[in-house]
């Protein structure tokens, strides 16, 4: 986190004197890799997000920009039955350094590589209680995109990145007592025992040049 924070600041910095900027809006929904997924159609379903956010870039020189965003992400209904029921809402900082290229004058494309921090609140049912934690996690992810200029200052695009974030174990047998044992819940620091793992994200936006 204070390295997202320290990296924004700087960025800031940097750009005090720079080239236009914009602002924008985007949705989107990302899918964590599902590790031993039976076909394509079910590899990057784990942990389904879907969610909005706003964001900022800046011209820094020639087609080197950087960006600022700040989106919210919410779990939705599981993809596979065997899947921790888990409630997620996430609050994800961003900052990012990329390389825009024209196509035409109409046609951007871009690609960029960025770092952040996922605010998480995090909740499971166990037996008739629920089990919750917040956590604060780093991500990284690297993205590429493209939009299309529908006025003089305004454009909608789409870009896809992957990243790398927090994830957790998604054997539901892990919120089950164990035969023969005194029924116990287990502590928030082993159900919410997050490890890095790959994300795909795709997001749609809509940005205008100030």
């Amino acid at each position: 986190m204070r390295l997202a924070i320290v990296t924004a600041v700087l960025l800031a910095s940097a750009t005090a004197y720079a080239d236009p900027m914009s602002v924008g809006f985007r949705i989107g929904g990302y899918g964590f890799r599902r590790e031993g997924a039976a076909n394509a159609g079910t590899t990057w379903d784990e942990c389904r997000m879907n969610g909005l956010g706003v964001f900022a870039n800046r011209t820094v020189r020639g087609p080197l920009f950087v960006e600022a965003g700040l989106d919210t992400y919410f779990s939705i209904n599981q993809a596979q039955p065997q899947d921790l029921p888990i409630d997620r809402q996430s609050a994800l900082v961003s900052v990012a350094a990329g390389v825009r290229t024209s196509f035409t004058s109409w046609l951007d494309g871009y690609a960029q590589l960025g770092i952040g921090a996922e605010l998480a609140r995090l909740a499971v049912p166990y037996g008739d209680q629920t089990l919750r934690d917040d956590k604060v996690m780093p991500d990284g992810f690297v993205g590429v995109g493209a939009d299309i200029r529908i006025g003089r200052a305004t454009h909608v695009g789409a870009m896809m990145r992957t990243l790398v974030m927090g994830n957790f174990d998604y054997d539901p047998q892990r919120l089950q007592p164990m035969p023969g044992t005194t029924w116990a819940a287990p502590s928030t620091d082993q159900v919410f025992a997050a490890s890095p793992s790959f994300a795909a994200q795709g997001q749609f936006y809509l940005r205008r040049d100030l």
